[in-house]
């Protein structure tokens, strides 16, 4: 909090407070111990302890249960029973405290900042969100003190100048997205997403876009990298029959056997709609426009969109993905067939079979049921690591005979082993296993 000495009225500047969320704030977990993503910094301030909201708490996705019912306005008190402000104050903390706590956000995942005022009475809300229902129960709750009024300043993003066109489609093979405009690359990689995806835009800054994946995390893109729509165009878009990209990487040509549009090729887990498909050769349209050629054999065609990672399969098909990346190099923030970091690489593992987990390795481990010992791990399990400070900082997936398979930073995609006996045995890794989590049923 701003330092109340330089207002001219302390006692007013007591009647603020500051909740934030501060999202792709980063810390980096790095070097031979697996190098592992950001975690946001978390600021609150002025009577605001969220534990909660620390590393070590994790970031739960449970807003759902935090949404009192619709509420009914206070009666309207006289003069003498409306309380002071910053009475009114305290309970508003107080109240935001509870909702945050038992959001348990997610600065990767969710978009939050909250400036809190009381003037005469008036409870002043400003800031922003990415969550709907979030701000619903916050002004649902503070809405139930005796004798306030809302000034409602607090904004459900996207903003409203952004128009119609608030969902975008990646037209490009592989891009990155970035802990802030204009930062993409290199460490400041925060993740990736393949041709296809789709993504909720935000917000917009010095020409970037705020952008949220399907798995709900948040970083900023290049407009040159999506194509924009609204939703009944995106509809149309993703209407009729789907193409996944079943090849480790296949080209995208502008013939049947022509030359390549795009300078990298289509990845695993890409998804476009198909066009019409022949023995040889399938046409697939291509977001913002135009379409493009691949092999038919690089391709699964399903009938709708949400048909396409609806299977769950079993593990030894989680296995049968992992290892055919063996030996790839690590890539930080990695996603794709073309490197990996660890949880980038179990999630894809997940997903490519029906199963959707979180980004970071640190999320994965809320996840899933609990396994706390090497003896009782079932092949598919995800296993976790304390490589760097407490808490998971790296993970892969156990494929049996003690032994798994992972993205280490020095490694690349790679099987070591729990048992000392075993040549693949990582004493480095085994000293460090914290627990496993069973995500198969």
């Amino acid at each position: 909090m701003k330092d109340p000495t330089n207002r001219a009225d302390t006692a007013k500047a007591l009647n603020k407070s500051r909740f934030k969320i501060s999202h792709l704030n980063k810390v980096r977990l790095n070097g031979s111990n697996s190098m592992r993503k950001h975690y946001g910094l978390l600021y609150l301030m002025l009577l605001v302890v969220l534990g909660a909201l620390t590393l070590t708490a994790g970031c739960k996705q449970q807003i759902q249960s935090t949404v009192p019912p619709p509420s009914e306005p206070a009666s309207s008190l006289s003069d003498d029973e409306i309380p002071a402000d910053d009475e009114i104050m305290a309970s508003v903390t107080s109240i935001i405290e509870g909702v945050l706590e038992r959001a348990n956000l997610c600065s990767r995942e969710t978009v939050f900042h909250l400036d809190t005022d009381v003037e005469g009475g008036t409870v002043i809300l400003a800031g922003k969100t990415s969550d709907n229902r979030l701000k619903q129960a916050i002004v649902d709750s503070i809405s139930q003190i005796p004798g306030v009024t809302i000034d409602d300043q607090f904004t459900v993003m996207p903003p409203p100048e952004l128009g119609d066109k608030t969902w975008g489609v990646v037209k490009l093979p592989v891009i990155n997205l970035g802990e802030a405009p204009g930062r993409a690359e290199g460490s400041s990689t925060v993740t990736q997403a393949r041709m296809g995806d789709i993504v909720r835009i935000l917000d917009t800054q010095d020409g970037w876009y705020l952008v949220q994946m399907h798995d709900k995390y948040l970083g900023w893109v290049s407009p040159s990298t999506i194509a924009l729509y609204d939703s009944d165009l995106l509809d149309a878009f993703w209407s009729g029959e789907i193409a996944l990209i079943t090849a480790k990487m296949t080209q995208a040509l502008d013939a049947p056997g022509g030359g390549m549009l795009f300078a990298k090729w289509l990845v695993q887990g890409s998804v476009l709609p198909v066009v019409s498909v022949s023995d040889e050769w399938a046409e697939l349209s291509l977001p913002g426009g135009g379409s493009t050629f691949v092999k038919a054999e690089s391709i699964e065609v399903f009938p709708d969109l949400d048909s396409v990672f609806q299977e769950q399969k079993t593990a030894a098909d989680i296995i049968e993905t992992a290892k055919q990346y063996l030996g790839l190099p690590y890539l930080w923030g990695g996603c794709t067939s073309y490197g990996f970091d660890c949880s980038g690489f179990t999630q894809f593992c997940f997903k490519m079979n029906g199963y959707q987990l979180r980004r970071d390795a640190d999320l994965q481990y809320e996840q899933g049921t609990p396994v706390q010992s090497v003896e009782n791990l079932e092949p598919g399990d995800l296993v976790f690591f304390e490589t760097y400070r407490p808490g998971p900082s790296h993970v892969g997936i156990y494929i049996g005979d003690h032994r798994y398979i992972h993205s280490g930073s020095s490694s690349g995609v790679a099987i070591n082993s729990f048992e000392p006996s075993h040549p693949d045995y990582s004493a480095s890794l085994a000293q460090k296993f914290l627990g496993g989590r069973r995500i198969i049923k």
